[in-house]
């Protein structure tokens, strides 16, 4: 079991690291989304989650939530909502095309962040970062 010591230094790495990455940063990229936004609109670009139940599942939000987040974002014009064809109280969701130029962007600055987190460090260290991670993964998301 890890002592309260180390405990405290992981607690600090995640504070840490929520900084750097701006996750309580009011908006997203300089985007006039808040981060829960810019992360729902990424889960239905990049893994192609197509109903708000899927959005709410993967993210592990409350279904109101995740459904008052997604009407903000189809009321901005970045999703569009159409009736299931298999399930009459549910709708299927997607991008639109201001919605995916908007993911896209976010999804690219979030690689330059990444790279800019890293760029300092040689080769081999980011080799070394990278590996770390991949252990984390491995380990806590099994």
């Amino acid at each position: 079991m890890l002592s309260e010591q180390q405990i405290n230094e992981v607690r600090a790495f995640n504070r840490h690291y929520t900084q750097v990455l701006g996750v309580l940063n009011k908006r997203t990229f300089d985007t006039k989304l808040t981060w829960p936004e810019g992360r729902i609109l990424l889960e239905i670009g990049i893994n192609h989650l197509s109903t708000p139940m899927m959005v709410a599942n993967r993210l592990q939000l409350d279904k109101s939530y995740a459904s008052r987040t997604i009407k903000r974002l189809t009321d901005k014009g970045l999703i569009a909502k159409t009736p299931s064809p298999t399930d009459s109280r549910s709708v299927n969701i997607a991008l639109t095309d201001k919605g995916q130029v908007v993911c896209d962007d976010i999804n690219q600055k979030s690689n330059l962040l990444i790279e800019g987190l890293i760029s300092d460090l040689s080769e081999e260290e980011q080799e070394r970062y990278f590996k770390c991670i991949m252990t984390i993964n491995q380990l806590l998301f099994k």
